[in-house]
């Protein structure tokens, strides 16, 4: 986790936020002013949401650290070829929804996690939503058993499918025609463990003492049932 190098000078309005991402909203949510930080817009949920209900990827320009200069909208992943690189979505117009949920006050406030798969972050419902609630994330790594459980199931459900038939045989191809071309490889069976073990670091943690008072109260906005 990092502390801000920049911060949020002016406060985001909705006439502010690119044609893209309205576009790209999905049918249980839509923008308002937040209520965890009134500079910023909000992601409000304007249907019911199922607990495990998953989200994203969160889009954003793929930087070095030291390119970053406000790390409020924006994740760090582990690349194997690359180290670790931000996916920055400081501009809107680089970025999707996803860019707009805040954070929670406390771990015991929020409703998404953070959830890392195939090097892309992508945001999974903690619990059930319902209409007039902002949607908050909060990174609290594997400590709740809840999040350690949805993350178990997500390894799960992606050895199961490197695992199944169509992954082995596309994996095989995908070596012989590395082979054809002489170029330099790592086994196929050999290939995941040789990887540096995949880490996930937060956008911002400074948002506690930011939000040192949390009001959840909805905005005034009539919800389409």
């Amino acid at each position: 986790m990092h502390q801000n190098t920049e911060s949020v000078a002016a406060t985001e309005t909705l006439a502010e936020v690119p044609e893209h991402v309205l576009r790209g909203l999905p049918e249980e949510v839509r923008l308002f002013p937040s209520a965890v930080d009134k500079t910023r817009i909000g992601v409000w949920a304007t249907k019911p949401i199922l607990k495990g209900k998953k989200f994203g990827p969160f889009v954003g320009d793929k930087k070095k650290r030291s390119q970053v200069r406000n790390n409020v909208y924006m994740w760090e992943v582990y690349y194997p070829n690359l180290g670790w690189m931000c996916i920055d979505a400081t501009d809107p117009e680089k970025g999707n929804w996803l860019r707009y949920v805040n954070w929670a006050c406390s771990g015991e406030e929020q409703n998404l996690f953070p959830l890392e798969i195939n090097r892309a972050i992508y945001y999974k419902t903690l619990k059930p939503i319902a209409p007039g609630e902002e949607l908050l994330v909060w990174y609290n790594g594997e400590d709740n058993p809840e999040i350690a459980a949805a993350i178990e199931e997500e390894r799960a459900s992606a050895r199961s499918k490197r695992s199944s038939p169509k992954s082995r045989r596309a994996t095989v191809s995908a070596w012989h025609l590395d082979a054809a071309h002489q170029q330099p490889l790592t086994s196929p069976d050999n290939a995941e463990r040789s990887r540096p073990p995949q880490q996930l670091r937060s956008r911002d943690p400074s948002s506690k003492s930011r939000h040192s008072v949390c009001s959840l109260t909805a905005p005034e906005v009539t919800w389409n049932q």
